[in-house]
């Protein structure tokens, strides 16, 4: 991947993409296949933005940022041929666990046996209410899939007019009872979901927090049910909860070299500076050193308000596109704590699945919902929900033989906290440490070396700000037809020729490459119009 000037006659090419993380390389990737001339410019040193996978300590790695691929289709992995550019994967169907101090662990996994006995084993009612509550839900995802797996319908036309006769049809078969709680559940909480499924507080933190994980909500925010079924329709599309051996940067890493080897050019350490427009056409990019890129397609994976006001500039828009992209909620922040082990910490009725599972730490629904509120307080919560996994368990080349590396993410913290991250990063970490520890007590004693990255320093690398990771709120006002914004969820952004390909438009954030992957056809259906 070069770094290199590039000769003025290689300045001109038929598509640009902005970003090099999974979407653009996904985008490009599509737009090369189809015989485009594309070039790929990423401000970054190496490719794969919030996916990389990088050493902590000498011979430990660990996925830096995002450390789990949910959602992403077979179908990409095909089109692409990864698997023929290094993609393999240490596993596709983790279980999610919800841990309990005592040991009761709640396990969510595809067997289904299995789940009922952990879950009644706190609330003896809850594994009948399971299986109700996974049959709605199953109905629900349903119903959502064929919206999120492909483009949205253009408003007028014979698509758009097969599809909401599509979807009519499929509301009318759910029936009166399934439509009317689908209907009361899309304003809900995903507290008042719960309460009205569960007794349980265990069951009710994991989900809860699944709903919120990465935004800006608690439990009691209206919406969050409708989040949690969206997420649940994301994880259906894919291939189940996995982990690429090598971590997340080696699935980017498998597209960067597919996009490559289909005649897509990636240079890196070049930061776009502006989008050109004239006359209501793009015309390519410059940098921020001058250098200018020509192409009449422009296909941004910056988040949406950076791309349009920022660097296009709000004079190109019409006047309500620019009120409506102006009005994206984008708030949340996160910080990321990897660890090197030298070994496994114990953690009480653990076997092969636990340890090879997504732990979460979310008691019940009132922690979550408390450390929702310090964040927006700018406070740090005496009482940390994360999501936690030991990838080594499955790839076992990330660390030395018998050693292990921890992923955590711990959502709901302060971009800005009082006293600044310098001094409060350290009581930060070890009350992380202290929280895991309550499950897990040898913990400390295990600890060789670790890397902390809070919300500023997740910003210097990757540039998520107190944005949050999805490049807009994951609620339903701004889903599906309003995702990014109303007009713009077909991927044009309102200029002709520009796209928006990452996780800010449909059908939103996640490892799933669909922005991509559906961006860049849109991009070519309509130069085939024109």
């Amino acid at each position: 991947m070069s770094t290199d000037p590039l000769e003025q006659d290689a300045l001109q090419y038929d598509a640009i993409v902005i970003g090099a993380g999974h979407n653009g390389l996904v985008a490009a990737g599509y737009l090369a296949k189809a015989g485009k001339n594309v070039v790929v410019l990423d401000s970054a040193e190496v490719v794969g933005g919030a996916a990389q996978t990088a050493e902590i300590s000498p011979d430990y790695q660990v996925s830096t940022a995002a450390h789990l691929v949910s959602g992403f289709p077979r179908q990409i992995e095909k089109d692409l041929k990864l698997s023929k550019h290094g993609l393999a994967w240490a596993t596709k169907d983790m279980a999610t666990i919800a841990l309990d101090r005592d040991g009761k662990h709640i396990v969510l996994s595809s067997d289904r046996k299995t789940d009922l006995a952990t879950i009644a084993a706190h609330a003896s009612h809850d594994g009948d209410a399971w299986k109700v509550f996974e049959g709605r839900v199953a109905k629900y995802v349903k119903l959502l899939k064929p919206l999120l797996d492909r483009g949205l319908p253009t408003a007028s036309g014979e698509r758009a007019t097969r599809a909401a006769t599509m979807l009519a049809l499929r509301l009318e078969k759910m029936g009166p009872a399934d439509l009317r709680a689908f209907l009361q559940l899309v304003p809900s909480s995903v507290a008042a979901l719960l309460d009205r499924s569960f007794e349980g507080d265990l069951i009710k933190g994991a989900l809860s927090l699944q709903a919120t994980l990465g935004a800006h909500a608690g439990p009691n925010t209206p919406g969050t049910a409708f989040s949690l079924i969206y997420g649940r329709t994301q994880q259906a599309i894919g291939q189940g909860l996995g982990y690429p051996v090598g971590g997340t940067g080696a699935l980017t890493e498998a597209l960067a070299s597919a996009a490559e080897a289909l005649g897509a050019r990636i240079r890196l350490e070049s930061p776009v500076r502006e989008i050109i427009v004239e006359n209501g056409q793009t015309k390519g990019v410059r940098l921020a050193d001058g250098t200018l890129f020509e192409a009449p397609i422009v296909l941004s994976s910056i988040d949406p308000k950076t791309t349009c006001l920022d660097l296009v500039g709000a004079r190109h828009f019409e006047t309500p596109a620019v009120n409506h992209v102006s009005r994206i909620k984008m708030k949340g922040a996160t910080a990321k704590i990897n660890l090197a082990l030298e070994g496994l910490p114990t953690f009480e009725n653990f076997s092969d699945r636990e340890y090879g599972g997504r732990l979460l730490i979310a008691p019940d629904m009132g922690t979550v919902e408390r450390s929702f509120t310090a964040a927006k307080r700018g406070e740090l919560t005496l009482e940390p929900v994360m999501e936690v996994v030991i990838p080594s368990y499955h790839d076992p080349r990330l660390a030395p033989m018998g050693h292990h590396v921890m992923s955590v993410i711990v959502p709901n913290v302060p971009f800005e906290v009082e006293g600044g991250w310098e001094a409060q990063k350290e009581p930060f970490v070890k009350r992380v440490i202290d929280t895991i520890a309550e499950y897990a007590p040898d913990l400390g004693d295990k600890i060789i070396a670790g890397e902390v990255l809070t919300p500023p320093e997740l910003d210097d690398r990757f540039g998520w700000g107190n944005r949050g990771w999805h490049q807009g709120n994951m609620s339903f006002d701004q889903l599906l037809a309003f995702r990014p914004a109303p007009g713009m969820a077909n991927y044009e952004a309102g200029v002709s020729g520009l796209y928006l390909c990452g996780v800010g438009a449909h059908p939103g954030g996640g490892l799933t490459g669909l922005p991509g992957k559906l961006s860049a056809e849109a991009a070519l259906v309509a130069e085939k119009r024109s």
